[in-house]
């Protein structure tokens, strides 16, 4: 929890920027709330904070990046207008980090909202580059799509091509083109352009799917003869991508259906300059947070939210930005907030999980057992009840979950039905039932022989019950071969070396793993004892403390802390 004393920490930052009393003390509590992630409260405090100084910088700012998390974008695009530049020192301390590009971003949307062109060039003219991987290209972006609403696609289309085509803007650029060929209604020419996107890097994206195959409708709407052949590649296009998505599945049912489809059957062809705009914006919440969760993904979801809420795409979005910075309240009015689409069963699982991530066990549970008791459930609605047991520690009941998905599982490739046997031999061998759990890892080994991970937890799970070590050798051994940098298999092979009473290979093994699993406590405990047993007591002890440190589960602290206390023998011998 914050406190007053952490609040007020940026006084040698922004002391001169503070408000007065009392308008300080309700700023204070929306820090704190903040920090707490309870925004809705944070936001009544910063209202009540502006109520009493409405001049104040700190507090406007605040109050600006709390509405566009939040999602009150009228507040937030009218704060937007009055705020002043953050200047040398950055903007003020604040949650999520938002800059001037973020307020001029916000100006910008404001702008197209409402069809005010002129407004909107004024905002990309103070536009400083956005905080994302392709940030030297969103300008000229966004200003092409400023020239289409003015009437000049040759101006847009030209400003694409004078940008230079580096590895990373080229992917940005070629996406837009066919986007604005689209909102030109230039269709062969749009049909091109996406299929050359799913060709390449889009071929896996079903957004890109649909709109190829959409305009390919388009194109073929006005070729006469052509018109079968435009409508043939739209049909193959809707079916490649990624296997079972729901939203290809449906576009791909309804076109087969009816002979003759309007682009609005497809549903997401940018027709307009707020369309593309949204499309830009959707991109950039999803890469910007792609390698680890950032704010601003938010700031960008909810802006293309703003443009297009009736783009299910862009809920989803919004709620797993919202989910990965831990805004579990917000992410989950998201997530019902989504428009009906083949996407809702995925809204609904990401609610149930976002619900277990909130530590909502008991609803999220029960969300997801009535999502795996509906006609046409399959194996993976039990897999995900089954992670939320096996997360709770109820392996039992994990494995009962999996009883269910390998009663549902047909025909399933080799693979995936090699990770069911697995899943279930794991939850339950981590429930004490080594019987009913040896076959269903046996089975798993059968099936994918060459799974470093199968093999592994197999050998392991033979080791450390004295049995078959000569084969629990030579399946971790095999892991070991299939990943040889993986940190977890070379510790199994020290802990063979161990029980083999080779202790200085245990020792030599075992430091290795612990540099590659340095957060794993059962490796760090591995490696005390191999540290004891060649007479390095003092770093065994060492090991095992840190340990400790690492929340190990308690019957191995139990353990841990016996042999602090005793020393390794005796506290063997006590067990």
């Amino acid at each position: 929890m914050l406190s007053l004393a952490t609040a007020l920490a940026w006084a040698p930052t922004v002391a001169a920027r503070l408000p007065p009393e009392p308008a300080l003390q309700a700023w204070v509590r929306a820090r704190l709330a903040a920090g707490e992630d309870r925004i809705p409260e944070a936001s009544r405090s910063l209202a009540q904070a502006l109520a009493l100084d409405r001049q104040e910088p700190l507090l406007r700012w605040n109050r600006f990046e709390l509405a566009l998390v939040e999602g009150d974008l009228r507040t937030a695009f009218r704060l937007a207008e009055g705020l002043p530049p953050a200047g040398p020192d950055g903007p003020p301390p604040s949650r999520f980090g938002f800059n001037d590009s973020v307020v001029a971003l916000v100006r910008a949307v404001a702008a197209a909202q409402v069809r005010d062109w002129r407004l909107y060039g004024r905002a990309l003219a103070a536009f400083p580059e956005p905080r994302a991987g392709a940030s030297p290209v969103v300008r000229e972006l966004l200003a092409a799509w400023g020239e289409v609403a003015q009437g000049d696609g040759a101006a847009a289309l030209a400003r694409l091509d004078a940008v230079p085509p580096s590895g990373g803007a080229r992917s940005w650029v070629e996406e837009h083109r066919a986007h604005l060929l689209a909102a030109l209604r230039r269709w062969p020419q749009a049909a091109q352009a996406y299929d050359r996107l799913v060709a390449g890097e889009g071929a896996n994206v079903p957004r890109l799917r649909l709109l190829a195959a959409a305009t390919h409708l388009e194109a073929g709407r006005g070729e006469g003869d052509g018109r079968d052949a435009h409508r043939a590649r739209a049909i193959a296009i809707l079916g490649g991508g990624p296997p079972r998505d729901p939203l290809l599945a449906e576009a791909r049912a309804r076109l087969l259906a009816r002979p003759a489809r309007e682009r609005s059957d497809l549903g997401v062809l940018p027709l307009t300059p707020a369309d593309g705009i949204a499309l830009l914006l959707l991109r950039l919440a999803a890469e910007s947070s792609r390698e680890r969760p950032q704010p601003v993904a938010i700031a960008f979801a909810r802006l293309a939210v703003a443009l297009r809420p009736g783009v299910p795409e862009a809920w989803l979005i919004l709620g797993e930005s919202l989910a990965r910075n831990g805004l579990h309240d917000l992410a989950l009015a998201a997530f019902e907030a989504m428009p009906d689409s083949p996407y809702r069963d995925l809204a609904a699982i990401r609610r149930a999980q976002v619900l277990a991530e909130a530590g909502r066990t008991g609803e999220a549970l029960a969300r997801l057992r009535a999502l795996a008791e509906r006609p046409g459930a399959g194996p993976d609605d039990w897999v995900r009840v089954a992670e939320i047991e096996r997360r709770e520690g109820r392996f039992a009941a994990a494995a009962e979950a999996l009883d269910r998905a390998l009663a549902l599982a047909r025909d399933l490739p080799p693979a995936e039905e090699a990770a069911l046997w697995f899943l279930r031999g794991s939850a339950r061998e981590q429930a004490k039932d080594w019987a009913r759990a040896e076959p269903d890892l046996r089975r798993a080994v059968a099936l994918q022989p060459d799974n470093p991970v199968f093999l592994n937890y197999l050998g392991y799970s033979l080791l450390d019950r004295g049995l078959a070590l000569e084969e629990a050798d030579r399946l971790i051994r095999r892991a070991h071969a299939a990943a040889p940098d993986n940190g977890a298999i070379i510790d199994s092979l020290g802990w063979v070396a161990y029980v083999r009473g080779d202790y200085p290979r245990a020792v030599e093994l075992l430091e290795r793993a612990r540099a590659a699993e340095p957060a794993d406590p059962t490796v760090a405990d591995h490696l005390g004892d191999a540290l004891w047993r060649v007479g390095r007591r003092i770093e065994a002890r060492h090991a095992w403390t840190s340990a400790l440190a690492l929340d190990p589960e308690p019957a191995l602290r139990a353990a841990i802390e016996r042999k602090l206390a005793l020393g390794l023998e005796p506290a063997s011998r006590g067990r």
